[in-house]
């Protein structure tokens, strides 16, 4: 019997390296604050994917300072950096400069330029012609030299002093055998290890797991060095290696017969691009016959095309409708649940979005649209009309939010607007159907459901964000970072929780309100999970997250049932 991995290990440390998120994040908060247009010299990263999605957004590779024709925009220094010459050039052009050099390159920077004050030589073990090494080559003050291994340091003249540093991406083993080699031909040599921790730790990873791997997949860019390079070493570990960019270059046959997978990636090779490689070995590996493989595939079918979302508000709708004393009306939930699917699955990414429904994105997003609308003619013009604009405006004119100066000044508009949409549907329409909408009942169910879904909202961005998925700062996470996220969250929970324990204490539908004070245990756990660990946004996650609202719908059940 398979376990529930069917066999396939992941790499802990896979996914984007520190300097390439920072990199990544740069171009994102100047494409948010309006910068137009953005240049980066050279490609940001060397993942094709993610620089796809970075073109779709106005942000450009140059080669050349001369392709760059509208001086009002941006030019962005790649996390590669550039030689101090190149640099002073671009400082000439009279554009903005933004540099997002990995702060790890930037430390070699400064090494190379400390010995070479002092007359040192300088040999750099990497990969002639990679954008870092050239960038290295740069601080040597024309006495540096590169070498791949160390057959090529045999080559090298006999030094007086010199200083030996590495590709900061480079093998270890590789580094160290070459060092070796240089310092038997200097009278002073000073070796440092300049190779970066995530490589370190990508690489210890590798050694310990491809080891016992009958096959490998390396996933990330073929243009990437520092991917080709991890193959080449799973190559020397394991019998059979693949080395692919996304999940559509893997055979089925391929995948079958190996006991145990290992799937390892390059520094630049985003989670997501990860996760759907696992996911589609994974699926190859089930047995056409298992009836739990194709339950697994239903699931994750009905999870990522935003149909369990749209049952969630439907049961979000029930709790609200009964705090605030609506009445029970099938319509009102079909409304909700057609409007919120609408929207969710408008706004999904590229990433989340499964592969059979990406080819027709428009048919399921006009058809839930058209019947959400439908529905809500039952209600009168107050219902209809904004129902129709909250609709056009959420499924056409959201996606494009970055692009309205306005909005993209305001931090947390994503997580506020989601959750004001769903209060939309689930509170505001029962209760102006149903002539409540005055009524302080109607007020607080409108309070704790907002609360709870810009809860469910901002925790779903961390674990986008755990998945290398790019976002703004119109997440309210990436506008304020873990800590504030962490205190504020944990204030609504608290200030949910108070409001509840008094309304107890009052007698107010004190039913209602002690199963809903249970329910904020399972709301509690949620936050604690997605504190307390690097989870990336998954099926399971997305289950558990939203699988508060289908408890709460319970709950209120029970309490109104007995």
């Amino acid at each position: 019997m398979k376990d529930k991995n069917h066999g396939v290990v992941v790499a802990p440390g896979a996914g984007f390296c520190p300097g390439v998120k920072k990199a990544i994040d740069c171009v994102l908060h100047l494409e948010a604050a309006g910068k137009k247009p953005i240049y980066t010299i050279g490609p940001l990263i060397h993942n094709k994917q993610v620089t796809d999605m970075l073109a779709e957004k106005g942000i450009t590779s140059i080669d050349e300072l001369s392709q760059a024709k509208d001086k009002s925009g941006v030019l962005v220094i790649r996390a590669h950096g550039i030689t101090p010459e190149f640099q002073a050039e671009v400082q000439s052009q009279g554009m903005e400069v933004v540099d997002s050099t990995c702060p790890l390159v930037k430390k070699v920077h400064n090494v190379i330029d400390e010995y070479a004050k002092q007359g040192y030589y300088t040999v750099i073990v990497g990969d002639g012609g990679h954008a870092e090494v050239i960038g290295l080559l740069g601080y040597t003050r024309g006495k540096g030299y590169v070498i791949a291994n160390a057959e090529e340091a045999e080559k090298l003249p006999h030094f007086d002093k010199v200083n030996i540093v590495s590709q900061t991406t480079q093998k270890e083993e590789t580094f160290f055998k070459a060092a070796e080699a240089v310092k038997a031909k200097a009278d002073i040599c000073q070796i440092n290890n300049t190779i970066c921790q995530p490589t370190k730790q990508r690489q210890k990873e590798t050694l310990e797991l491809a080891k016992n791997a009958d096959l490998v997949i390396v996933v990330g860019g073929k243009h990437s060095a520092n991917t080709a390079r991890l193959a080449k070493l799973c190559g020397e570990l394991c019998p059979k290696v693949i080395h692919v960019e996304s999940e559509e270059e893997i055979r089925k046959e391929d995948v079958l017969s190996p006991s145990n997978i290992f799937i390892t990636a390059g520094a630049s090779t985003p989670n997501w691009v990860i996760d759907n490689v696992a996911s589609r070995v994974k699926n190859y590996r089930k047995e056409a016959s298992s009836f739990s493989g194709m339950l697994g595939r239903i699931w994750d079918f009905i999870v990522k095309s935003s149909i369990f979302t749209a049952l969630a508000a439907a049961c979000l709708t029930y709790v609200c409708m009964k705090l605030s004393g609506a009445r029970n009306d099938l319509k009102l939930y079909l409304l909700s649940a057609f409007f919120v699917f609408t929207l969710t699955f408008a706004n999904k990414t590229p990433q989340d979005m499964p592969s059979k429904i990406k080819k027709r994105f428009l048919t399921p997003v006009i058809l839930g649209g058209l019947i959400a609308f439908i529905i809500s003619l039952n209600y009168g013009a107050g219902v209809w009309l904004p129902t129709l604009v909250f609709l056009i405006l959420g499924a056409a004119a959201y996606p494009f939010r970055s692009r309205i100066s306005f909005l993209s000044r305001l931090p947390g508009t994503k997580d506020i607007i989601t959750a004001l949409g769903w209060c939309f549907v689930c509170v505001y329409v029962p209760a102006a159907s149903q002539g409540l909408l005055m009524s302080k009942s109607a007020w607080l169910a409108f309070s704790y459901g907002l609360l709870l879904v810009f809860i469910r909202s901002v925790i779903l961005s961390i674990g986008a964000e755990n998945k290398d998925i790019m976002l703004g700062k119109e997440s309210f996470y990436k506008a304020f970072g873990i800590n504030a996220t962490k205190t504020a969250i944990s204030l609504i929970i608290a200030a949910l929780t108070a409001v509840l324990i008094q309304l107890l204490i009052m007698g107010w539908k004190s039913g209602i309100v002690f199963m809903l004070l249970l329910g904020q245990i399972y709301t509690i756990i949620i936050a604690v999970y997605f504190y307390s660990r690097k989870t990336p946004r998954t099926t399971a996650s997305e289950t558990f997250i939203d699988g508060q609202f289908f408890v709460l719908a319970l709950l209120t059940y029970l309490a109104v049932r007995f």
